[in-house]
C-alpha cells in the first residue's frame, strides 16, 4: 500500500519489507488443557502423575513426584499398600 501511495500520489514515503518474527513455541490454551484433564479425570483414564506432567511439562522428575505426592496426601488418596499391612504385623 505505501509503494501504491508513493506511484500514486508521489508522496517522500520509502516503502520497506516488515520483519516478523516468531515466539519459540505456541502454548495450548489452559482452558482447552483444563477441559482435557478434567474429562480424563471422569473417565479414570489417566494418573495423578500423568496430569501433572501434562499440566507442567517442563517441570523434572523431583518436581513431578513432589506435587504428586503432595496432591494424594492433600485428596487423601495417600493410602498404605494393604499388602504392606499385613507384613508390619
Amino acid at each position: 500500500m505505501l509503494l501504491l501511495d508513493r506511484i500514486m500520489f508521489s508522496r517522500g514515503i520509502v516503502p520497506e519489507r516488515p520483519g516478523i518474527a516468531f515466539g519459540g513455541t505456541v502454548s495450548e490454551d489452559p482452558t482447552a488443557l483444563a477441559q482435557t484433564l478434567s474429562l480424563y479425570q471422569q473417565a479414570q483414564a489417566v494418573s495423578v502423575d500423568t496430569k501433572v506432567r501434562m499440566l507442567h511439562p517442563e517441570w523434572d522428575e523431583d518436581a513431578v513426584q513432589a506435587e504428586v505426592s503432595l496432591i494424594l496426601t492433600e485428596t487423601g488418596a495417600a493410602v498404605p499398600d494393604p499388602m504392606q499391612i499385613g507384613d508390619l504385623m
